[in-house]
């Protein structure tokens, strides 16, 4: 029943689509007041102007170009132009750091975690139990990074 009242709305709708594009009409009338419609006023006796063609903004930076038979060579010449520009040379990669440099590195983020766990409020754990467990176990790993760095590296990564 649902697919059935779906498929009228948008019969409905596409119906009724073609009926949206219209011109707006604005006349003022002998009065001085002024009117806006999508009819035509009922007297032709006066003038009557349509809305114009939006234009794009002109104080827009963006540049717009038509191509045409006139500037298609100027286009031409200006893609020629960019695929003949080398292009840039690859930034020079640093170095990957020293075995110490990357020690001291892990190092350090496993004592701001360290630090990070232990200043948490009780209530961020389970009970005190899980506190130790979860701060014991970062707790092992700087052991770990400090007496066997190829092991430790090779088990956590970086």
């Amino acid at each position: 029943m649902k697919s059935i009242t779906i498929v009228m709305v948008f019969i409905f709708i596409g119906l009724t689509a073609f009926g949206v594009q219209a011109e707006i009409y604005s006349w003022t009338d002998e009065n001085g007041v002024k009117h806006y419609s999508h009819t035509p006023p009922p007297d032709r006796s006066v003038s009557v102007k349509t809305a114009p063609e939006i234009q794009p903004d002109p104080t827009t930076d963006q540049k717009i170009e038509k191509i045409n038979e006139e500037n298609i060579d100027a286009i031409l010449e200006a893609l020629e132009k960019e695929e003949q520009t080398p292009a840039p040379k690859p930034v020079k990669t640093q170095k990957p750091p020293s075995r110490q440099e990357r020690i001291a590195a892990e190092e350090e983020k496993l004592e701001e975690k360290i630090a990070w766990l232990e200043q948490l409020p009780p209530q961020a754990y389970t009970n005190m139990r899980s506190k130790q467990a979860i701060i014991g176990r970062y707790q092992y790993r700087m052991q770990l990074l400090l007496s066997n760095p190829d092991e430790y590296f090779e088990k956590y990564g970086n």
